[in-house]
């Protein structure tokens, strides 16, 4: 069931909507289309536009929005305990709305483990999916793809002044970030067996997987995958192929046999990496003996766009106009996973233990990041920004089958030749 219709106007302003008789007893989300009126808009002493939705004095749940953004959307999630025919109240506060919201209602749609997540650098599944995958603990499993050793500069080591040249600070930072793969997750009682590096050279990862040029890693596979509780193959080669990182992917997919596997969203998620690590996955699904019945689409980078204001709101939706490109249609379901206030003071650990986001910015910094981003926060002002936009009450993805999700890929590489 996905009902769309419109909410009324109420009176005094705002809008209203009531939740459909199908809807009811489920879980699930209502999913907000918003038209705002940005011409002239000037920052004010109240900040950020801000829309809440909830169901009389309950429930009621605030939105940040883009200020600068005509067409946004909004997540508000729906519990099972809502009765049929409830009504749903919106307001708006610091910007103008040019027609009446859009209603779109989603089930929840069922999920299965064995789960495995695949991410493109250690932090990535923390960022993401941390409160979903602690849920999950039991069957979860995480593959990462890379250490995330690349160093810009020698000033940017986590210790300043432990290394003096960018070889050996980069090798120290492969070692930190190697740690993070398998003791972060122990935070969520993930064992470090259920955790498992592939070893994949930062930043070279969609020429390796799309392009299909050989690279070869700052650190020996060996040593880099020295911590792994499962044997890859191919540990001991001195260049990396392409081959021999989709090897290792359907090794652990038809080990794990996983029902649902989650990955970076090619359709939102620009960087590089992630989009070579969805790839890889497809890649290696169009050839495993096992495949998933459902696939997590989740996004860390936007184009053109940053989820808007502080931590323990709601989690960002993605307008449709920032997608790079359409690879699977109108197969992806939205859902969102939710987050009690404990889960989300959880998933704060889980990401305050991960050396790249741990690092504290100064005073200055920290105005200059305020005044950029349009808010103060309250909680962890002096940390990676990340902890605002992913310390959030809910956490978004989007959900289609196995067999849409290689399909998807597989035309899009036949398409682009």
């Amino acid at each position: 069931m996905n009902g769309r219709n419109e909410a009324e106007p109420v009176a005094g302003g705002g809008y209203r909507f009531r939740l459909p008789d199908a809807m009811a007893g489920m879980a699930g989300m209502v999913e907000i289309e918003l038209t705002l009126k940005i011409e002239g808009w000037r920052m004010g002493r109240r900040g950020l536009p801000i829309v809440t939705v909830g169901r009389g004095d309950r429930e009621r749940e605030s939105f940040t929005l883009e200020p600068t953004r005509d067409s946004q959307r909004i997540a508000y999630p729906l519990t099972p305990d809502i009765p049929a025919e409830s009504e749903m109240r919106l307001g708006i506060d610091g910007a103008r709305l040019a027609g009446a919201p859009r209603l779109h209602w989603h089930p929840r749609p069922r999920l299965n483990g064995p789960f495995l997540i695949l991410a493109p650098h250690p932090d990535d599944a923390e960022l993401a999916a941390g409160g979903f995958y602690t849920d999950q603990a039991e069957t979860m499993h995480i593959v990462t793809l890379s250490c995330g050793e690349k160093l810009k500069s020698v000033d940017r080591q986590y210790l300043d002044g432990l290394d003096r040249t960018l070889e050996d600070g980069t090798r120290r930072k492969a070692e930190w970030r190697r740690w993070n793969v398998y003791a972060t997750p122990l935070l969520a009682g993930l064992p470090p067996e259920r955790s498992t590096l592939v070893g994949v050279p930062d930043g070279q990862g969609w020429p390796l997987i799309h392009d299909g040029i050989p690279q070869t890693p700052i650190w020996p596979l060996r040593e880099a995958r020295a911590f792994n509780r499962v044997e890859l193959p191919f540990s001991d080669i001195d260049v990396l192929e392409r081959e021999h990182v989709l090897a290792a992917l359907r090794q652990m997919i038809d080990g794990i046999r996983p029902d649902t596997i989650l990955v970076t969203d090619p359709e939102f998620d620009p960087h590089a990496d992630h989009r070579a690590t969805s790839l890889a996955l497809a890649m290696a699904l169009s050839k495993s003996a096992h495949r998933p019945t459902s696939v997590m689409l989740y996004a860390n980078h936007y184009r053109r766009a940053y989820p808007p204001g502080p931590a323990f709101q709601p989690a960002w939706m993605p307008p449709s106009s920032i997608a790079i490109e359409s690879l699977f249609g109108d197969a992806p379901v939205p859902m969102l996973w939710p987050l009690d206030t404990e889960r989300q003071k959880h998933k704060a650990l889980l990401l305050d233990s991960m050396s790249d986001l741990s690092p504290r910015a100064n005073r200055r910094q920290r105005r200059r990041r305020a005044r950029r981003a349009g808010f103060v926060p309250t909680f962890a002002a002096d940390r990676d920004p990340y902890f605002q936009t992913a310390v959030r009450s809910t956490e978004y993805f989007r959900v289609l089958s196995g067999e849409a999700f290689v399909d998807g890929w597989l035309r899009h590489l036949d398409a682009s030749g």
